[in-house]
Formats: structure tokens, C-alpha cells, sequence
């Protein structure tokens, strides 16, 4: 296998092992290769074998001159022809498949989905192909980047919160906030829902009792304490 040419390709890596001693690793026609390939199988000028050829010598991920001789003609169109079908070639229920299983690999809650989204916006000139060619370190200078562009850009833009990240994955649990003691107040409209309009009335009343006699009780000891002073 040429590695060179694989990293150069930018695509997924396939294989198709005949036995034990002969395998070939091959990309996927692009959708612009696929299209011009299926003009030609279609319009039935050319002989398929021919054209499966030619796929092969497109996507072979090695060194095609450097295939024996003794390797038997069909396994070259095989190959080929396999690479047609798995580039295009689908039945609806196949695309949507692969469509649900793309968005199951690539969950919009992820992190890398969330900074891949964040550069995206910031920087339309960046793309997928553009993305993935990028070294680990490029990736985050130019996320970083991004959210200060948005940050300047769209004041409603929320930065990732690393803290709470890193606490979920730690296992972190966040303090409990200090609960603020409320002062006790009568809300007749909202007892009325749920008690009625009698029963509100004596709530009313009763709360209004027990108010009068609190103040009572307070100036009775704002007497004693007067006592103690003189």
C-alpha cells in the first residue's frame, strides 16, 4: 500500500481481501467521478470490464504498475465493480440508512461536532476536506479563534463552559447554591385557586390574627427590655 497517496486522498480507507495473500485497499469515486462513470456504463459505448478497470485504476490505493501479472483480470474488475456500487450506487433505504448512521457517529452534543459547528460559522472558507487535513494543535488555535470572532461578532454568543465539561467527565458535583429565606406573604389570589374562595377567606382571616398577635407579643417584650433598663 502507498501511504503517501492514501494520506494525499483525504479519504476513508476500504479493503477487499481475496485470500490471505491478496487484498486491495481502494477509496470511493468522489460524487463527481461517480456521475461521469455512470454516464459512461449507461450509455453502453464502452464494455463494463472496461470501465470497472478504469475505476480500479482510479482508486487503488497502491502503485498499479506494481500489480503482477499473474493476478487473474477478474479480481481487477471485481474490485471495480465493488467500488462503483459502494460509491453511489443505492437504494433509498441505503442512503437514509447512511445518513442515520453518519448523524449517530457524529452526535450534535459532541465536543468536536460543537467546535467543528464554531468554526464553521466564524470562518465559511473553511471546509470538512480543510478541517480534517488540520494537525490536533491547528484544530484548537483555530477554534479559539472563533469563538473570539463570534465573541466580537454576535453578542449572543455563548462561549464553551470547560469548567462544567471537565467537571461532568470528572464527576464533579457543583455546590449547592445558598437557599435565600423569603418573607413569609399572603398571596390571596393564589390560595384562592386552590382552596376556593370560603376557604381563602378564612385563611385570610386567620393569617391576619396571628399577624396582630405577633406585633402584640413584640411590644410586650419591647416593655420588659424598657423595665430592665431603667
Amino acid at each position: 500500500m502507498d501511504l503517501k497517496r492514501v494520506l494525499e486522498s483525504s479519504h476513508e480507507l476500504y479493503n477487499i481481501a481475496f485470500d490471505e495473500n491478496l487484498s486491495f485497499q481502494f477509496r470511493l469515486l468522489s460524487i463527481k467521478e461517480y456521475n461521469l462513470i455512470n454516464k459512461m456504463l449507461t450509455g453502453g459505448t464502452i464494455p463494463p470490464f472496461f470501465i470497472y478497470e478504469e475505476i480500479f485504476n482510479i482508486c487503488f490505493l497502491g502503485r498499479v504498475e506494481f500489480i503482477s501479472n499473474s493476478i487473474p483480470f477478474g479480481y481487477i474488475v471485481s474490485t471495480g465493480e465493488l467500488i462503483y456500487t459502494l460509491s453511489g450506487k443505492k437504494k433509498i433505504d441505503d442512503f437514509l440508512l447512511e445518513i442515520a448512521e453518519e448523524r449517530k457517529e457524529h452526535p450534535t452534543d459532541s465536543i468536536f461536532e460543537h467546535m467543528k459547528c464554531v468554526i464553521f460559522a466564524a470562518f465559511p472558507s473553511i471546509n470538512l476536506k480543510i478541517l480534517e487535513n488540520m494537525t490536533e494543535r491547528e484544530f484548537i488555535r483555530n477554534f479559539v479563534a472563533a469563538e473570539n470572532t463570534l465573541s466580537k461578532t454576535k453578542p449572543e454568543f455563548v462561549r464553551m463552559d470547560l469548567a462544567s465539561i471537565y467537571n461532568e467527565i470528572k464527576g464533579i458535583k457543583p455546590e449547592p447554591k445558598a437557599q435565600v429565606k423569603s418573607e413569609r406573604v399572603f398571596d390571596a389570589g393564589s390560595v384562592e385557586k386552590e382552596l376556593g374562595y370560603w376557604e381563602t377567606k378564612e385563611a385570610e382571616e386567620r393569617f391576619l390574627k396571628e399577624e396582630i398577635q405577633r406585633v402584640r407579643l413584640s411590644k410586650e417584650d419591647l416593655k420588659k427590655l424598657d423595665k430592665r433598663n431603667t
